[in-house]
Protein backbone atom coordinates (compact mmCIF):
# COMPACT_ATOMS: atom_id res chain seq x y z
CA UNK A 1 0.00 0.00 0.00
CA UNK A 2 2.03 2.93 -1.14
CA UNK A 3 1.00 6.49 -1.62
CA UNK A 4 2.41 9.18 -3.84
CA UNK A 5 2.57 11.57 -0.91
CA UNK A 6 3.47 10.75 2.63
CA UNK A 7 1.05 13.19 4.22
CA UNK A 8 -1.12 11.77 6.96
CA UNK A 9 -4.27 13.24 8.30
CA UNK A 10 -5.74 11.71 11.40
CA UNK A 11 -9.43 11.06 11.70
CA UNK A 12 -11.30 13.60 13.75
CA UNK A 13 -12.80 10.65 15.61
CA UNK A 14 -9.40 9.59 16.94
CA UNK A 15 -8.56 13.14 17.98
CA UNK A 16 -11.93 13.47 19.70
CA UNK A 17 -11.28 10.18 21.54
CA UNK A 18 -7.92 11.53 22.71
CA UNK A 19 -9.51 14.78 23.88
CA UNK A 20 -12.12 12.82 25.84
CA UNK A 21 -9.45 10.63 27.44
CA UNK A 22 -11.00 7.51 25.91
CA UNK A 23 -8.82 4.50 26.79
CA UNK A 24 -9.45 2.67 23.50
CA UNK A 25 -8.63 5.85 21.57
CA UNK A 26 -5.35 6.22 23.45
CA UNK A 27 -4.47 2.56 22.85
CA UNK A 28 -5.23 3.02 19.15
CA UNK A 29 -3.14 6.20 19.00
CA UNK A 30 -0.16 4.57 20.75
CA UNK A 31 -0.47 1.44 18.59
CA UNK A 32 -0.66 3.44 15.37
CA UNK A 33 1.87 6.20 15.94
CA UNK A 34 4.61 4.58 18.03
CA UNK A 35 6.45 3.32 14.90
CA UNK A 36 6.48 6.81 13.38
CA UNK A 37 7.66 8.57 16.54
CA UNK A 38 10.19 5.80 17.13
CA UNK A 39 11.56 6.15 13.57
CA UNK A 40 11.90 9.92 13.94
CA UNK A 41 13.81 9.43 17.20
CA UNK A 42 16.07 6.69 15.85
CA UNK A 43 16.89 8.87 12.84
CA UNK A 44 18.74 11.15 15.26
CA UNK A 45 21.00 8.30 16.34
CA UNK A 46 19.45 7.81 19.76
CA UNK A 47 19.99 4.51 21.52
CA UNK A 48 16.99 2.24 22.27
CA UNK A 49 16.58 3.36 25.88
CA UNK A 50 16.80 7.05 24.98
CA UNK A 51 14.33 6.54 22.14
CA UNK A 52 11.86 4.89 24.52
CA UNK A 53 12.24 7.81 26.95
CA UNK A 54 11.65 10.41 24.24
CA UNK A 55 8.61 8.46 22.96
CA UNK A 56 7.12 8.51 26.46
CA UNK A 57 7.77 12.25 26.68
CA UNK A 58 5.97 12.72 23.34
CA UNK A 59 2.95 10.76 24.59
CA UNK A 60 2.85 12.85 27.78
CA UNK A 61 3.01 16.04 25.72
CA UNK A 62 0.26 14.83 23.38
CA UNK A 63 -1.95 14.07 26.40
CA UNK A 64 -1.26 17.52 27.82
CA UNK A 65 -1.76 19.39 24.55
CA UNK A 66 -4.45 17.55 22.61
CA UNK A 67 -7.24 19.74 24.01
CA UNK A 68 -5.63 22.74 22.32
CA UNK A 69 -5.37 21.03 18.93
CA UNK A 70 -7.62 22.77 16.40
CA UNK A 71 -8.60 21.86 12.87
CA UNK A 72 -9.73 25.33 11.78
CA UNK A 73 -6.93 25.58 9.23
CA UNK A 74 -6.70 22.79 6.63
CA UNK A 75 -2.96 23.44 6.28
CA UNK A 76 -2.44 22.12 9.83
CA UNK A 77 -2.06 18.38 10.19
CA UNK A 78 -2.05 16.09 13.19
CA UNK A 79 1.15 14.57 11.88
CA UNK A 80 2.78 18.00 11.69
CA UNK A 81 1.64 18.73 15.24
CA UNK A 82 3.01 15.36 16.35
CA UNK A 83 6.34 16.11 14.62
CA UNK A 84 6.53 19.47 16.43
CA UNK A 85 6.02 17.73 19.78
CA UNK A 86 8.59 15.05 18.88
CA UNK A 87 11.08 17.69 17.73
CA UNK A 88 10.72 19.60 21.00
CA UNK A 89 11.08 16.39 23.02
CA UNK A 90 14.21 15.48 21.05
CA UNK A 91 15.64 18.96 21.54
CA UNK A 92 15.04 18.75 25.29
CA UNK A 93 16.70 15.33 25.37
CA UNK A 94 19.76 16.60 23.51
CA UNK A 95 19.97 19.70 25.73
CA UNK A 96 19.92 17.54 28.87
CA UNK A 97 22.50 15.22 27.33
CA UNK A 98 24.65 18.16 26.24
CA UNK A 99 24.71 19.57 29.77
CA UNK A 100 25.80 16.21 31.17
CA UNK A 101 28.48 15.77 28.51
CA UNK A 102 29.81 19.34 28.71
CA UNK A 103 30.53 18.82 32.39
CA UNK A 104 33.03 16.11 31.46
CA UNK A 105 34.69 18.19 28.72
CA UNK A 106 37.24 17.03 26.17
CA UNK A 107 37.15 15.98 22.53
CA UNK A 108 34.65 13.19 23.13
CA UNK A 109 32.24 15.66 24.69
CA UNK A 110 32.54 18.00 21.70
CA UNK A 111 31.97 15.11 19.29
CA UNK A 112 28.84 14.03 21.15
CA UNK A 113 27.42 17.56 21.22
CA UNK A 114 27.94 17.99 17.49
CA UNK A 115 25.95 14.82 16.70
CA UNK A 116 22.59 16.56 17.01
CA UNK A 117 21.23 16.49 13.45
CA UNK A 118 20.52 19.82 11.75
CA UNK A 119 17.16 18.60 10.44
CA UNK A 120 15.80 18.47 13.99
CA UNK A 121 15.31 22.25 13.74
CA UNK A 122 13.31 21.88 10.51
CA UNK A 123 9.55 22.46 10.80
CA UNK A 124 8.89 20.12 7.88
CA UNK A 125 7.82 16.63 8.90
CA UNK A 126 10.54 14.11 8.00
CA UNK A 127 9.50 11.38 5.63
CA UNK A 128 9.95 7.78 6.62
CA UNK A 129 8.22 5.40 4.24
CA UNK A 130 8.81 2.27 6.33
CA UNK A 131 7.40 3.86 9.49
CA UNK A 132 4.42 5.24 7.58
CA UNK A 133 3.83 1.83 6.01
CA UNK A 134 3.84 0.34 9.50
CA UNK A 135 1.20 2.86 10.63
CA UNK A 136 -0.95 1.87 7.65
CA UNK A 137 -0.37 -1.86 8.26
CA UNK A 138 -1.41 -1.50 11.90
CA UNK A 139 -4.51 0.47 10.93
CA UNK A 140 -5.41 -2.21 8.38
CA UNK A 141 -5.17 -4.88 11.09
CA UNK A 142 -7.58 -2.91 13.26
CA UNK A 143 -10.21 -2.23 10.59
CA UNK A 144 -10.11 -5.67 8.98
CA UNK A 145 -12.94 -6.89 11.20
CA UNK A 146 -15.22 -4.18 9.78
CA UNK A 147 -15.46 -6.06 6.46
CA UNK A 148 -16.51 -9.45 5.17
CA UNK A 149 -13.69 -11.81 4.27
CA UNK A 150 -14.46 -11.49 0.53
CA UNK A 151 -14.42 -7.70 0.67
CA UNK A 152 -11.14 -7.76 2.56
CA UNK A 153 -9.59 -10.24 0.11
CA UNK A 154 -10.69 -8.11 -2.85
CA UNK A 155 -8.99 -5.11 -1.28
CA UNK A 156 -5.87 -7.00 -0.20
CA UNK A 157 -5.29 -8.80 -3.49
CA UNK A 158 -5.75 -5.70 -5.66
CA UNK A 159 -4.02 -3.17 -3.41
CA UNK A 160 -1.32 -4.95 -1.45
CA UNK A 161 -0.55 -7.85 -3.78
CA UNK A 162 -1.21 -5.65 -6.84
CA UNK A 163 -3.15 -8.30 -8.76
CA UNK A 164 -5.32 -7.32 -11.71
CA UNK A 165 -8.98 -6.70 -10.96
CA UNK A 166 -10.03 -9.32 -13.53
CA UNK A 167 -7.81 -11.97 -11.92
CA UNK A 168 -9.11 -11.20 -8.44
CA UNK A 169 -12.72 -11.24 -9.69
CA UNK A 170 -12.18 -14.68 -11.18
CA UNK A 171 -10.40 -15.98 -8.07
CA UNK A 172 -13.11 -14.74 -5.69
CA UNK A 173 -16.09 -15.39 -7.95
CA UNK A 174 -17.11 -11.74 -7.96
CA UNK A 175 -17.86 -9.19 -10.67
CA UNK A 176 -15.03 -6.79 -11.51
CA UNK A 177 -17.21 -3.86 -10.47
CA UNK A 178 -17.76 -5.52 -7.07
CA UNK A 179 -13.98 -5.88 -6.69
CA UNK A 180 -13.49 -2.17 -7.40
CA UNK A 181 -16.27 -1.25 -4.96
CA UNK A 182 -14.77 -3.47 -2.25
CA UNK A 183 -11.35 -1.88 -2.75
CA UNK A 184 -12.90 1.60 -2.62
CA UNK A 185 -14.84 0.83 0.60
CA UNK A 186 -11.79 -0.51 2.44
CA UNK A 187 -9.56 2.33 1.20
CA UNK A 188 -12.15 4.91 2.27
CA UNK A 189 -12.35 3.34 5.74
CA UNK A 190 -8.57 3.21 6.00
CA UNK A 191 -8.30 6.87 4.99
CA UNK A 192 -10.95 7.78 7.54
CA UNK A 193 -9.17 5.76 10.22
CA UNK A 194 -5.63 7.10 9.75
CA UNK A 195 -5.86 9.01 6.52
CA UNK A 196 -3.25 9.16 3.83
CA UNK A 197 -3.28 11.05 0.56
Amino acid sequence: MSSSKSHFETSLGLIQNLKEGDDSGWRRFVHLYTPLIYAWCRKTGLQEADTADVCQEVFRSVAAGVDGLRYDDPSHSFRGWLWTITRHSLSKHFQRHERAVSATGGTDAFAMMSQVPDWIDDDRVPEDQSAESEVIRRAAEIIRGDFSEKTWQAFWLTTVEDLATADVAERLGMAQNAIRQAKFRVMARLKEFVGFA
